[in-house]
């Protein structure tokens, strides 16, 4: 039986311990937490990491949040790198187990495809998306099929983005599951002409320095919750990751606004307003003349009716109960003339907080349609264009491309004043903004009463949004980031 002393004490460290006993003699505990050395867990002593220097054996991290930090805290300490190995949680069927793996394998070995390193005379992109998204889908396909200087690779989570995103514009696709993972590949990789960092997430920053030696230019793209939902402590971690960028792109002028004011000094000479293309735009155009009635008979959408959209997924940031409630308040006479549609197709683990929204409808009175099924761009285009209102009041955003579709096909927007889309009213598009959901009532009422004044307000919307969102406009601008 191996000697091994376990690094990392937390949650999953606490479950390995029993495994990891049947095939290591476990010397001593380790962590970096100063109040629990001394201490006495499950017979086993915790000590300070810097007495590991006194051994020869493996030092197994049982950490995966922060397993990248520990194997360079390790190595920094002296600690040869094959003497550095992980545990990893693995469920077969319904059984729980670890595994012990070393820090590092083959490049190869990463790559959904498989695909050997070869000399190009196109420039070299790396994309960092952790899940699938359809923004990299856009960003990837839009601008390959625009320019064939550009050879692009994705570094992700997800492995559904080798079936979702068309194979003929990506060299490689590196999978990673974790922390250790994605330090490996990056240790491997050639140095990229650019890197894209869509977005700003915490995994990313954890590696900063491997990132910035893999690359000549470094792009960071911020997100909605990256910046908005993040607290103090995770922001503040982000700063280093920031500071080494050359450039950093938001999608509005607000987001732009508010990260230089946080950031000061890192974003100096970085920031640009640089949106992503919506897509839908180009379907919605080949599509707007067709007949309204049929569509909403394709959807399931009660003619006569005014539509109106409620959010644009099942995440419970939208406040969809807290909405509900509010619209629950209209005159019988409104209800009468409006159905509800909330578009709730993705994330597809929801199905309880579907049901939950589904059951506070029942009890309002209003007429409504929840929409769960996938939506590509067609449908996305179609259900934009039967849409007379759409209400936003989530608690935070950047910037969601299905209300941009919305304007450009004709809706009025309704949305929360906290929401940062200042600019968007600044740039001359109309919509109304309410202080409050409880504000949403009232307003609504005069909108139903009005509906055609209203929309005769946003008709020149369309324009606005195109010359904003279009990949036909846009595409140039990514491209020149990657020069």
């Amino acid at each position: 039986m191996q000697d091994a002393i376990l690094l990392g004490i937390g949650k999953i460290g606490i479950e390995a311990i029993p495994f990891l006993e049947r095939e290591y003699r476990i010397l001593f505990l380790a962590d970096n937490d100063k109040m629990r050395w001394g201490t006495v867990f499950q017979n086993y002593t915790i000590e300070c990491p810097d007495k590991i220097k006194d051994c020869t054996c493996k030092v197994i991290i049982t950490s995966t949040r922060y397993g990248a930090e520990m194997a360079e805290q390790l190595e920094n300490m002296g600690i040869a790198r094959d003497r550095i190995y992980f545990c990893h949680k693995c469920i077969t069927g319904n059984v729980l187990n670890f595994e012990v793996c070393p820090s590092e394998e083959p490049l190869i070995q990463y790559d959904l495809f498989h695909a050997e390193e070869c000399t190009t005379d196109r420039r070299k992109v790396l994309i960092f998306c952790n899940g699938y998204s359809v923004y990299t889908k856009q960003l990837i396909e839009n601008i390959s099929k625009r320019y064939d200087d550009i050879e692009f690779s994705l570094i992700t989570r997800a492995k559904e983005n080798k079936e979702k995103i068309a194979s003929k514009y990506l060299k490689h696709i590196y999978c990673f599951k974790t922390t250790v993972d994605l330090r490996s590949i990056l240790e491997q990789l050639p140095v990229y002409d650019a890197m894209q960092l869509l977005w700003i997430e915490r995994n990313w920053a954890s590696v900063y320095k491997l990132i910035r030696n893999r690359t000549k230019k470094l792009n960071l793209n911020v997100g909605g919750s990256d910046f908005y939902r993040a607290d103090k402590k995770e922001r503040d971690f982000k700063r280093k990751l920031i500071a080494c960028a050359d450039k950093i792109s938001a999608e509005i002028r607000g987001t732009v606004q508010e990260f230089k004011e946080y950031y000061k000094e890192e974003t100096e000479g970085k920031m640009e307003l640089l949106p992503f293309g919506v897509e839908v735009l180009d379907y919605i155009e080949s599509c707007k003349d067709r007949d309204k009635n049929e569509l909403k008979r394709k959807y399931n959408i009660p003619l006569g009716k005014i539509v109106i959209t409620c959010a644009h997924n099942a995440f419970r940031e939208n406040r969809h109960l807290e909405l509900i409630d509010t619209l629950s308040e209209l005159s019988d006479k409104v209800k009468q003339e409006i159905v509800c549609v909330f578009p709730m197709t993705y994330p597809d683990n929801m199905t309880d907080y579907i049901r939950e929204v589904e059951g506070r409808l029942e009890e309002s009175g209003l007429d409504y349609v929840i929409m769960t099924e996938f939506m590509d761009f067609q449908a996305m285009a179609e259900y934009a264009l039967i849409s007379d209102i759409m209400i936003r009041v989530q608690t935070t955003d950047q910037l969601s491309s299905m209300m941009l579709e919305a304007m450009y096909a004709g809706s009025l927007v309704i949305a929360g004043s906290w929401l940062p889309y200042q600019p968007l009213h600044e740039m001359g598009m109309y919509f109304l903004d309410v202080n409050t959901i409880l504000e949403v009532t009232a307003v609504l009422k005069d909108v139903v009463a009005n509906i055609e004044d209203y929309k005769g307000k946003c008709k020149k919307n369309s324009e606005i949004v195109w010359n904003h969102s279009s990949w036909d406009v846009l595409a140039s601008r990514w491209h020149a980031l990657w020069e």
